[in-house]
């Protein structure tokens, strides 16, 4: 048993002081104790048992205010799921309006679903284009992610180009640590390695040896527009598609990951649908405490014998204050 305000049993002692001591009173109010033998008085301990029950309510209540507390359970709370690291390319090429509105709106939309869908896993964010960081650490709070996907742009990464070496590494910093069984990296891009300094089959080599698995995506149809501005007019210029599959290949196959290829919003869709399969492994959320408070039952127990006490007290015995 626990007591949260325990300095509330400093006035019991007072409490019983003050009772006894007013209980010490001579004063009759009657002209002559021979009136008291009409009224059935006799000085024993059950005449007196009243006064008692009020000060045992009265102790009861302050022990309530005291919140004496029965621990109920003392265990980690476990849930099932993994750590998962989302690397999502903010490269220019994103930009093209082959996925409508384009690719980074539809995958930034298309990975929320996914998040959504998966309330136990750790959820890392990652964004990329000619370097990487890590927008949202491992966390549970989905709501960051969330805030977090929503303010991803274009601008999110001042340098262009698509290093996506440097997205494993940053991936395997937030994973290599991790406890659970199941590590993955979900690497989205729609380009080829063509910027950082760290090459994606070493990133990939040493994602392998952390048992991380590295699932890519490849966004896009085969014709990239990006839109361009003149003059408050927007024209559209179609660039080569550069994505790199025997690449983006290797990686998820040296990890025993898998390569997809998402050629429209749907199949996107249908990539993340088939990720959410991934095993599933236990890891402690948290350590806490649950506790009974036993402040309700004896105020309850309290107001009942102040109750008695009154009556026996006021009503059926006839007392000397």
């Amino acid at each position: 048993m626990t007591l949260q305000n325990w300095y509330f049993l400093l006035f019991i002692p007072l409490l019983i002081y003050l009772f006894f001591k007013r209980g010490k009173k001579s004063t009759l109010k009657f002209s002559s104790v021979k009136l008291l033998k009409s009224y059935g008085y006799k000085n024993t301990i059950k005449h007196k048992i009243g006064r008692y029950f009020i000060l045992t309510s009265l102790i009861l209540l302050v022990v309530a205010m005291a919140r004496p507390q029965l621990p109920a359970s003392n265990a980690p709370v476990t849930k099932q799921g993994i750590d998962i690291a989302i690397a999502l390319d903010v490269s220019g090429s994103m930009q093209s309006v082959d996925f409508t509105p384009n690719r980074l709106e539809v995958a930034r939309q298309t990975i929320q679903d996914f998040v959504d869908k998966r309330p136990n896993d750790r959820i890392s964010l990652i964004v990329f284009a000619g370097t990487a960081y890590t927008r949202v650490p491992l966390t549970l709070d989905h709501n960051v992610v969330r805030e977090s996907l929503q303010n991803v742009s274009f601008e999110s990464v001042n340098e262009d180009g698509t290093a996506i070496g440097m997205a494993i590494s940053v991936g395997l910093n937030r994973l290599k640590k991790s406890n659970s069984q199941s590590k993955v990296i979900i690497l989205v891009t729609d380009g080829a390695n063509n910027a950082g300094s760290i090459n994606p089959e070493t990133a990939s080599e040493l994602a392998k040896n952390y048992g991380i698995k590295i699932y890519t995506i490849g966004v896009g149809s085969d014709k990239t527009l990006i839109p361009r501005e003149f003059f408050g007019i927007t024209t559209y210029q179609q660039a080569n598609d550069n994505l790199d599959e025997e690449l983006l290949t290797r990686i998820a196959e040296k990890t025993h990951g898998k390569y997809y290829r998402a050629k429209d919003p749907e199949a996107l869709s249908k990539v993340f649908a088939d990720i959410d399969k991934f095993e599933k492994t236990e890891f402690e959320k948290d350590d806490f405490k649950q506790y009974i408070e036993l402040a309700y039952i004896l105020i309850a127990i309290a107001l009942i014998l102040l109750a008695i006490g009154i009556f026996l007290d006021r009503y059926y015995y006839i007392h000397i204050p």
